[in-house]
């Protein structure tokens, strides 16, 4: 029989439980509605992200082409090719090695670098490690084959050049991350580059993503496509003849400019050495990375004569037919400065004779009489011939032509501090200053055309999807550098500096006769690098001119550092600066003047 007593605790104990399992009832119903409903968002999105990953969608890089002939070739291409890539979180720590050594046998890679890549990524906490790159279609096909959790395939565009070193300095290269790295790939990166898209990808288990139309969060948007004002066939005969012309005399580099005097545009842009920009890892001598004509200044010797006179001319201060007494020196700070070794003293020396046998005292003379007094050298006349170099032949500073390390070289400022006088009659001559090839083309281009000078350029048009040009206007930096009577008086200097002076050997054997050429030679010094004078035996020869000289269809330099060989610059670089004008006369087919 039951006791009263237990029945009661027993009800006690069962009402308990029951209002215990209906508390616990209620607190799991709120749970679960919280859970489900008030946090409803927060896990969706936790369990979306659990199979979901951004990456970025390259943009397609602008190309580059260059004329050849009547069409466009092309020096600058994207070749479509494969990136492997892991996602560590897919991957256990146990099928780390088995994956790995799965790799290495459709590879041929080391298994251990791939292990190490994902162990290292796996720490890191990373998603996303890249294994290996540039691998083509067909070895993509293989490793997709192996069907690998955590293991995908992305391709990617990487850049080519299908010219190999043409234009190798000019165009510069991409490096690993996509930069444009020197040249105009650097220069215009940021055009040619394009604008990333982006893709939020759902994945499987694998961690693969998955393709569906709302993947695309923002689209991406291709670069900038470039004709260049370079012309095939020009820049592969420059490339060659400087090439032959550097090893003859045995010098350490050199370089070459063809331009357009009427517009600036430059036809061709070489030198040497150089490199392949599709293996520009494998290069030891950073310096050849450099652009001769726009990233290296140096003193340019007796072609910044040119110039000087210019400035003479131009202020009616001396005529083609003025004379002067040559002392063969000038007592100057102490210091005598001289014409060149050989070069004899003697009277009535015309200011033709001063270019054609490039006497140092003769443009001395010119600078003395741009100042107030003939007799010595004076703050006007060193500040005017400062304003002819900067203002009128943009000298001291940078052209803008589409190179990345474009330097702008150096000017001395005039003063009446101790030393500037010697300065600046070294500067005369074109010692004590510094100049780049482009600078020395672009100036020379402006007597050639009568005045105008141009920017140099090298981008001639941009290109649309469609194929379709839309020209680049060519700018226009000063006119009228100096008076129309100056400029034909100075072009019938230079003619007789190319036919009877030290240009003479543009018409050495029989070689471009009938055509009328006008330029200068220079030769100097080269400084040391601590700035304490010069490097013994050594030089820079160049030579700047154009043709025909009656109505120029070309500026062209040729420069040669450091040559191996005695001699100055009608040695080492008047030889092939005719052989390109013979081959130009012929390409463009041009007639003799007479």
């Amino acid at each position: 029989m039951t006791n009263y007593s237990d029945t009661i605790l027993q009800r006690r104990r069962l009402a308990i439980l029951i209002l215990g399992l209906a508390i616990f009832g209620v607190v799991l119903g709120v749970r679960l509605f919280y859970l489900q409903v008030w946090q409803h968002g927060k896990y969706l999105a936790e369990a979306i992200s659990e199979h979901t990953h951004k990456y970025d969608i390259p943009a397609r890089r602008g190309e580059l082409y260059v004329h050849d002939g009547d069409g466009r070739s092309p020096v600058a291409l994207n070749q479509q090719l494969n990136v492997l890539y892991a996602d560590p979180s897919y991957i256990s720590a146990k099928a780390r090695t088995t994956v790995a050594q799965q790799l290495a046998a459709a590879t041929g890679a080391k298994a251990a670098d791939y292990q190490h890549q994902i162990e290292t990524a796996a720490a890191a906490g990373s998603q996303y490690v890249v294994l290996a790159d540039r691998l083509s279609n067909d070895l993509a096909a293989k490793i997709k084959a192996l069907n690998l959790a955590g293991v995908g395939l992305t391709q990617h565009d990487y850049r080519t050049y299908p010219e190999g070193t043409l234009a190798a300095q000019v165009l510069g290269f991409v490096n690993a991350s996509d930069q444009g790295q020197y040249g105009i790939e650097q220069y215009l990166n940021d055009r040619l580059a394009g604008q990333p898209g982006r893709l939020a990808a759902k994945t499987d288990t694998r961690g693969i993503p998955i393709a569906t139309a709302d993947n695309v969060q923002q689209a991406p948007v291709d670069g900038q496509s470039y004709v260049l004002t370079i012309d095939r066939n020009i820049q592969a005969m420059v490339e060659s003849e400087l090439a032959k012309q550097v090893q003859a005399v045995h010098a350490a580099s050199g370089g070459v400019i063809v331009m357009d005097p009427a517009s600036g545009a430059i036809r061709a842009m070489a030198s040497y050495p150089t490199f392949n920009p599709n293996a520009y890892s494998k290069t030891t001598d950073y310096s050849v990375f450099l652009n001769q004509a726009a990233d290296v200044q140096f003193e340019p010797g007796s072609g910044m004569k040119v110039f000087t006179m210019a400035a003479g001319l131009d202020q009616g201060k001396v005529t083609p037919d003025t004379t002067y007494d040559d002392p063969g020196c000038y007592h100057i700070d102490d210091r005598n400065v001289c014409n060149a070794e050989g070069d004899k003293p003697g009277p009535n020396k015309t200011m033709t004779a001063v270019l054609k046998d490039s006497l140092n005292t003769g443009v001395m003379f010119v600078l003395r009489k741009l100042g107030a007094d003939p007799d010595k050298f004076t703050l006007a006349g060193k500040q005017l011939l400062y304003n002819y170099f900067t203002q009128h032949f943009g000298f001291g500073e940078r052209t803008g032509i589409e190179q990345a390390n474009e330097v702008a070289g150096a000017v001395n400022q005039a003063s009446n501090a101790a030393g500037n006088d010697v300065n600046y009659a070294n500067m005369s001559f074109g010692q004590g200053v510094s100049v780049t090839m482009v600078q020395m083309v672009a100036a020379m281009g402006a007597i050639a055309n009568g005045g105008k000078l141009w920017q140099p350029h090298l981008v001639d048009a941009r290109l649309s999807a469609d194929g379709t040009a839309t020209p680049v206007a060519p700018k226009l930096v000063r006119d009228h550098v100096i008076s129309q009577q100056a400029d034909q008086q100075l072009n019938q200097m230079l003619e007789v500096v190319a036919r009877h002076g030290s240009g003479w050997r543009i018409y050495e054997n029989g070689k471009n006769q009938g055509y009328n050429i006008a330029g200068k030679t220079g030769t100097a010094q080269i400084p040391k690098p601590d700035g304490t004078g010069y490097i013994e035996g050594a030089n820079v020869g160049s030579f700047t001119g154009y043709a025909p000289a009656e109505s120029p269809k070309f500026v062209v330099m040729v420069r040669i550092d450091r040559p191996g060989v005695d001699g100055y610059a009608e040695t080492t670089t008047v030889p092939v600066f005719g052989d390109i004008c013979s081959w130009l006369f012929r390409y463009y087919g041009i007639p003799p003047s007479s």
